[in-house]
């Protein structure tokens, strides 16, 4: 699927910052599966100046806004296609250990009380696809009922949450059941086939899970369904921490608003 991507982030501060450095995880590279035709940022105030791809195979963007402001944003062009990838890529030694154990955001003890007790059969791929159809049956959808720091327990406790919030709960399950599994963010194209387009207000994460034989199988626990072709990975890492899209420093005493706005089209 041939895709143009746009997508729009701002901040607004009160009272005004001094100076700021941003970091921006929001740009696709190319890999399998994904074959990034064009992709460019620009920033204001300052300059996208220089990018970096780090340990977790993301590309990173610096912004640097030296001179006071109260609003900052960052805008992001990309046309890419995205193709089903044959044979499917082996895990390293590194994903293996990285990807199957506790980390910050992801505690396997954390879904205990959700009572799956599947046993042996946690290792079969019918369990996998169980949880996957049960996790938006269990979980509501709801924009503003959680945030970038909610944790699992209070997503539990709420039963309602974002896109963040089920990735999150769906690995831990499939940590504690011995599943290789990462966190992944990009972009979702979930327009019908007769317009071609979509507006939402932010990005998407889903999860990826190494099944042996086959590669890593993307699944997406907030609509439970396979990731396919209208999937656009930016980035993957053990949680959100990993690839958060917009992370930085300014100087000042303000507070900060956030909002975004997603076009893609075919």
């Amino acid at each position: 699927m041939q895709l143009e991507i746009h997508y729009r982030t701002e901040y607004r501060y009160e009272p005004r910052v001094r100076s700021a450095l941003t970091a921006i995880r929001l740009v696709p590279v190319s890999r399998p599966g994904l074959d990034v035709r064009e992709a460019t940022i620009t920033a204001y105030p300052g300059t996208a100046g220089g990018s970096y791809i780090d340990g977790w195979g993301t590309r990173v963007d610096l912004v640097e806004a030296p001179l006071p402001h109260d609003h900052a944003v960052f805008d992001v062009s990309a046309r890419v296609e995205t193709y089903p990838v044959e044979g499917g890529l082996a895990a390293t030694a590194l994903e293996a250990a990285l990807f199957v154990g506790d980390s910050a955001r992801v505690r396997r003890d954390s879904v205990d009380s959700l009572g799956w007790s599947v046993g042996g059969e946690g290792s079969s791929w019918l369990a996998v696809e169980s949880a996957l159809a049960w996790m938006p049956q269990r979980f509501g959808y709801a924009v503003g009922r959680t945030d970038a720091g909610t944790t699992i327990d209070e997503f539990l406790e709420l039963g309602a949450g974002v896109c963040q919030d089920f990735s999150h709960t769906f690995l831990a399950l499939l940590r504690g059941w011995g599943w290789c599994s990462r966190y992944v963010s990009g972009y979702f194209f979930n327009g019908p086939p007769e317009t071609g387009r979509i507006e939402a207000e932010a990005s998407h994460a889903w999860v990826d899970v190494y099944l042996p034989g086959r590669g890593w199988v993307g699944l997406d626990p907030t609509n439970g369904v396979y990731a396919d072709d209208r999937y656009v990975p930016i980035g993957y890492g053990r949680d959100y921490d990993d690839v958060r899209p917009v992370r930085g420093v300014f100087m000042g005493a303000a507070t900060q608003a956030q909002s975004s706005h997603l076009q893609m089209q075919q």
